[in-house]
């Protein structure tokens, strides 16, 4: 469905926009990953769930969160390196999606109580994972044109 929702309804929004202007909204998005600490609160899962194991994506997806949210306002006031930093977040937040998904997957948190963080999962998940895939598709679009353009001019 979130792919859908982007397919249709975002991306022929954004698609034209120059790309600080279009990354805003998926980046800004990624701000609600401070969600991720409901791992490290008592009763939100199975008593059994490794608490190493929560407290990592817990901190991890926190400064996600963080991240985004800077990373956000560089892209809005049109800072000169608000670029770089989309790099930063989107690598920074990708590993933790890298790192966090295998493990929890691995201890097979699904087939527990997990409480309201299963609507994270199947919700707040694919969004997250679209949004990052789409932001390098428009760095690594934006770095095509830079090379493009450096040859343009020669």
């Amino acid at each position: 469905m979130a792919f859908f929702a982007l397919r249709w309804f975002v991306l022929p929004k954004v698609s034209h926009l120059p790309i600080k202007e279009a990354l805003i909204p998926f980046v800004f998005i990624q701000g609600i990953r401070y969600l991720g600490m409901m791992f490290m609160v008592d009763h939100q899962i199975y008593d059994e769930f490794p608490k190493d194991v929560a407290f990592t994506i817990g901190v991890w997806d926190y400064s996600v969160a963080i991240l985004a949210l800077i990373t956000t306002y560089a892209l809005k006031v049109k800072w000169k390196f608000a670029i770089p930093l989309v790099w930063v977040f989107n690598i920074w937040g990708f590993a933790d999606l890298m790192t966090a998904l295998p493990r929890a997957s691995a201890l097979e948190f699904y087939n527990y109580d997990i409480g309201g963080i299963w609507w994270m999962s199947i919700i707040v998940g694919p969004i997250t994972i679209i949004s990052h895939i789409y932001i390098f598709i428009r760095l690594f679009k934006n770095l095509k044109k830079k090379e493009v353009d450096k040859y343009a001019t020669k």
